[in-house]
């Protein structure tokens, strides 16, 4: 039978759906960042019931779908809330969320979300519970979908009437309908197929969801692919890989493309780096002593952690400082990581006003990220108004790298830090426990509220100075390496 969550999965790629009930074993083990997303949506759909309170649990620890559709078929007559009972009908089975009696015999699907608007996959899914419960005999009289409310305020203990909304969506899964019974019905023939589809790889190997075999199935792609492609608004990309060429290397006729996009490949080319010295030299011109290196960690989530914060909003709770008061001299560092529980905030901010050179340039790499949670900041304090008017003095480090004025093709079109540090510099993240900012906020996360031991709690914090700091470090690396570049011209 075919799950809502497969059903999706074949509407998004027959492979997927083939090697999700065929070939389970294709699959990479669940790593830490969807496991994380999984939790969260669980944490959501707990609060949920509490809008539904005196359901019944259906089917808990139960591994058979047989099972926990004969155990619902029988609670249906409590006509109580019922939290995740399972139906079948043809080739579909479907677990709902929430089921809520309505009027004599009827029902209503309520299906929960984690994040904060109705997208169309969401619709898709709700069709889809829609048919297998009418198919299964039920009556069901309306649709909706709880998501967050990302207007939520948090003060005291959470409120799940005002961090959640319920969103009518009959009318809308009702015009899906007609489409579900045949689309079950090519999915079910995929299932059937003795051997996996072939389905070249496009736009649907990431949309609505990253897929888990896309490392398999780009594999053939030699090491500069034209998948690559930096700014590919228009598609090229597919067009070439339609017509047999993979690499950029290969790209027929690349004075077709825009500036960009021929650097990249030029690069790709002769494997070495592109050099525009220079537009290097004049941007290395502008900057002006002191430097503050300064990068910001922050933590987000679906339920806010702490009084005065919203759902998804970033909460400082990080930041690492090198400061240079003259070209090549010394280099100062400074931290700060929150620790207990409470909003970091206003501890960060001291720190932060503490450690900042009064004048000078403030570099950051991808000001727009720092530049809001700094703004943020000093409009939730206002005692804090120093930390909106540094935001003229932030320089973004960026700029060089975004504007292909330096382009190594180990960069893969991209001017993430984490490629463009190990392309000019020649060193990494790699020996770090944390490598990334989202893994930063899942450890920071376990530390302080996950129940982590304290000696995890101890080895996460050390792990996360030695990433915040790499990070500023990198930058005093790099603009170093772009006054040598300058220095040639």
């Amino acid at each position: 039978m075919i799950s809502k969550t497969s059903f999706l999965a074949g509407f998004q790629c027959p492979k997927l759906l083939w090697k999700r009930i065929i070939d389970r074993e294709a699959f990479p083990p669940v790593d830490e960042g969807k496991q994380a997303i999984f939790d969260q949506g669980h944490a959501i759909g707990e609060l949920a019931k509490q809008l539904y309170p005196g359901g019944i649990e259906v089917g808990a620890g139960v591994v058979h779908r047989k099972t926990v559709v004969e155990e619902a078929a029988k609670l249906l007559e409590r006509r109580l809330p019922l939290y995740e009972p399972a139906f079948a009908f043809e080739d579909g089975y479907a677990r709902i969320d929430i089921l809520v009696p309505d009027r004599t015999e009827a029902w209503r699907i309520v299906e929960v979300k984690s994040g904060t608007k109705v997208k169309d996959e969401n619709l898709l899914d709700v069709a889809f519970q829609l048919y297998v419960c009418r198919g299964a005999g039920l009556e069901i009289t309306r649709c909706s979908i709880i998501h967050v409310n990302n207007a939520y305020e948090r003060q005291g203990e959470i409120d799940p009437a005002g961090l959640l909304i319920e969103e009518d969506v009959t009318e809308a899964v009702t015009g899906l309908l007609l489409d579900i019974a045949g689309r079950l019905a090519e999915l079910s023939s995929v299932v059937a197929l003795p051997v996996c589809p072939e389905v070249p790889i496009g736009l649907h190997c990431s949309k609505p969801y990253s897929c888990e075999l896309k490392a398999d199935c780009w594999s053939f792609l030699p090491k500069y692919p034209v998948t690559d492609l930096y700014n590919d608004k228009k598609g090229k990309r597919w067009e070439f890989l339609e017509a047999g060429t993979h690499g950029l290397a290969d790209v027929p006729e690349p004075r077709r493309l825009n500036y960009k996009q021929q650097v990249q490949i030029k690069a790709a080319v002769s494997g070495e780096p592109h050099v525009a010295e220079l537009a290097l030299a004049r941007w290395f011109k502008t900057i002006r002593w002191p430097l503050a290196f300064f990068d910001i960690e922050t933590a987000s989530s679906a339920i806010p952690f702490y009084d005065g914060t919203r759902p998804y909003q970033q909460v400082p709770f990080q930041f690492s400082l090198h400061v240079q008061h003259r070209p090549r001299g010394e280099v100062v560092h400074h931290e700060f990581l929150a620790s207990g529980g409470e909003d970091p905030r206003p501890a960060f901010l001291e720190k932060l006003k503490d450690s900042l050179p009064k004048k000078g340039f403030i570099i950051v790499f991808n000001s727009s990220f720092e530049r809001t949670c700094m703004l943020n900041c000093a409009r939730h304090f206002p005692e804090h108004a120093w930390a909106e008017e540094i935001l003229e003095r932030m320089h973004d480090l960026l700029v060089p790298f975004r504007q292909f004025w330096y382009h190594h093709p180990d960069q893969h079109g991209s001017a993430s830090i984490k490629l463009v540090y190990p392309a000019v510099v020649g060193s990494s993240y790699s020996h770090l426990a944390i490598q990334d900012g989202q893994t930063a906020a899942r450890a920071y996360a376990k530390a302080e509220f996950g129940g982590a031991t304290p000696e995890e709690r101890e080895h996460i914090r050390r792990d996360l100075l030695a990433y915040c700091e790499l990070d500023t470090r990198a930058m005093v690396e790099l603009l170093d390496a772009i006054r040598v570049l300058a220095s040639r011209v």
